[in-house]
């Protein structure tokens, strides 16, 4: 299902990937994904996430912003970060983060040892990554259907409609 297409009135669970294009210019996604956003904003769409989710939403911030910022390789970015701290240092976009997902509203579920032990044992029936896992694993506890993502790893997990930033 196409993003711009979400019913209005519905709950909705966002995946790290709609909020880093947001932050991030992606030709193709971010207009599209901003316009999502300003509909939880407005109340029109009821937004959902989790506490994992925004810490990986903050950190593809951080690792677009040194690549903008110093025209490094994606290609063993973190490693080359994590010897060169000061560049860290001077990093200043992923602060917008927080802030922008409370002005928004969003409700976020905090991951818990019960939500985790339960996400391992979704990639055991699913094959998906621990991150992924434990979105299914919050959706379920939250008894939420609608994702939105551009991840295509859930388009098979039974039970989700699966909603996608690309133009209807």
């Amino acid at each position: 299902m196409m993003l711009p297409d979400f019913p209005e009135d519905e709950v909705c669970f966002v995946d790290a990937n709609i909020l880093y294009y947001h932050f991030v210019e992606t030709p193709s996604f971010s207009e599209i994904c901003s316009d999502f956003l300003k509909r939880i904003e407005s109340g029109k769409v009821i937004g959902y996430s989790s506490t994992a989710v925004l810490a990986e939403a903050i950190h593809k911030v951080m690792l677009a912003e040194v690549v903008s910022r110093w025209n490094l390789p994606r290609k063993g970015l973190v490693s080359r970060l994590q010897r060169r701290s000061d560049l860290v240092s001077q990093l200043s976009e992923h602060l917008q983060v927080i802030p922008t997902i409370q002005a928004l509203n969003f409700r976020i579920e905090s991951v818990t040892l019960d939500l985790l032990n339960l996400a391992t044992q979704i990639p055991i029936q699913h094959t998906l990554l621990t991150n992924d896992a434990l979105i299914v694993a919050v959706m379920q506890q939250e008894n939420l259907t609608h994702l939105a993502t551009n991840d295509d790893d859930f388009d098979t997990i039974p039970g989700l409609t699966i909603w996608k930033p690309r133009p209807s």
